[in-house]
């Protein structure tokens, strides 16, 4: 017979795949560390409507505009919670949101 049969050539197959495995350096593992508590964060899951959908797309345009960089959504929640003045208005913003959302708050 003049070549080799399959089950020989499998076999050389595996033993190359083997070899070329063993050579690989195995992978850096980084050590565990805690975050300190203030770098650690919560994840939320919210529901917005399409008109905030548009005040998101919004803010995000003005940011890019501004400062020529593209934000997240939840960079953006984040800047607008940080940015909401403590004032009647909020109460405003909650009717308001309370009135679209057409549930009991």
């Amino acid at each position: 017979m003049k070549g080799k049969t399959l089950q020989e050539k499998l076999a050389r197959s595996l033993d190359q795949a083997n070899t070329r495995e063993n050579k690989k350096r195995p992978a850096r593992q980084k050590p565990i560390v805690p975050l300190p508590p203030e770098k650690r964060c919560t994840k939320l899951s919210i529901s917005l409507f399409e008109t905030d959908l548009q005040r998101v797309k919004a803010i995000r345009a003005y940011i890019l505009e501004e400062r020529g960089e593209s934000i997240s959504t939840s960079q953006v929640i984040k800047l607008a919670l940080r940015s909401a003045p403590l004032s009647s208005a909020l109460s405003a913003a909650l009717d308001q949101a309370a009135a679209e959302d057409g549930r009991k708050w």
